[in-house]
């Protein structure tokens, strides 16, 4: 093997990228630069192991049992890097890391951030994109400080402290060419015969989300994914089934190949803010008093609105 000494972090994080993705055009959105870069940036790592990482055609990409034993060498290295350098840098500014989950992509979420940028300047942000299951479980051990998660209920983990920020309505993501992508809006038992895709979460959420049972007393079929809202969209695209979503998802997710049209008949969804209950005054605090403000001032510009009188608000006296 070549002197793995010339190995770069930026060859290892579009290695990362690659094996998460698998598609070279979403790995280099993922990291802001040109799908060229990333390529070369694989090949070049490639030839300092002196072994493949992927197996590639013009349709698909895949790990090599060579990258499938780098990736997760490679994330313990990222992951010390980055733990390495917002130490520094907080030695050095006096500044505070704020590790926020995220389940849900959407503008009120863009502009609780962006917001939060400008009131919060000494506040270092760590973004996570979470499944719903991986957001609790990360909130309740402490791996992130806060998470925002969509339910169609309040959640009631032991220990962890909740907000209402925005609840919105639901539709069901479809492709263009489906039969009832061009329908002003659906009731649920129109649905009853096809297979609906979701992001990993427990039985009792699936059950909420995709409304089992039925009225007709039938059970959809569902199909899980590992990765997130990206993967559903493609099999929606696909026409391999359908999903639903919020409403704004419509907004952050629009594309020519989905339609989103809304459900009648099913319960609207909240987004919640989840933080531990040990927290007191500080960044985290501060935080979720914003995220509460922010939501209820923009909501209405995106189709959603405050949540209702029937959902829990935090008083957030800590």
């Amino acid at each position: 093997m070549r002197n793995a000494v010339d190995l770069t972090l930026q060859q290892l994080r579009c290695f990362i990228a690659v094996a998460e993705e698998l598609r070279f055009a979403r790995a280099a959105e993922r990291l802001h630069v040109a799908v060229p870069s990333v390529s070369q940036q694989i090949t070049a790592l490639e030839r300092r192991l002196d072994t493949p990482l992927f197996h590639r055609t013009s349709r698909h990409v895949e790990l090599t049992s060579a990258g499938a034993e780098l990736l997760p060498l490679a994330r313990q290295v990222t992951a010390s890097m980055a733990a390495v350098r917002a130490w520094g840098e907080q030695r050095r500014e006096g500044a505070v890391t704020l590790r926020l989950g995220l389940v849900v992509s959407s503008p009120v979420c863009s502009a609780i951030l962006a917001e939060a940028s400008r009131e919060l300047p000494r506040v270092r942000w760590d973004i996570r994109h979470l499944t719903l299951a991986e957001a609790l479980a990360a909130v309740r051990s402490g791996a992130v400080d806060a998470a925002l998660v969509p339910e169609l209920e309040p959640p009631s983990p032991h220990g962890i402290r909740i907000e209402a920020l925005w609840s919105e309505g639901r539709v069901l993501t479809v492709a263009a060419t489906h039969r009832l992508a061009g329908h002003t809006a659906v009731d649920i038992a129109e649905t009853d015969d096809e297979t609906f895709f979701g992001v990993e979460s427990d039985a009792s959420h699936r059950s909420r989300w995709f409304a089992v049972p039925r009225p007709s007393g039938r059970e959809p079929r569902i199909r899980t994914v590992r990765r997130g809202v990206e993967e559903v969209l493609d099999m929606c695209s696909a026409g391999l089934g359908v999903g639903i979503a919020g409403t704004t998802t419509a907004l952050s997710y629009a594309r020519p190949e989905l339609a989103y049209v809304p459900v009648r008949d099913i319960p609207d969804m909240t987004v919640y803010l989840l933080r531990g209950s040990g927290h007191g005054p500080g960044p985290v605090t501060a935080f979720a008093r914003l995220a509460v403000r922010v939501a209820g001032q923009v909501a209405g510009r995106y189709g959603a609105r405050p949540p209702s009188a029937s959902s829990p608000v935090d008083p957030l006296t800590a």
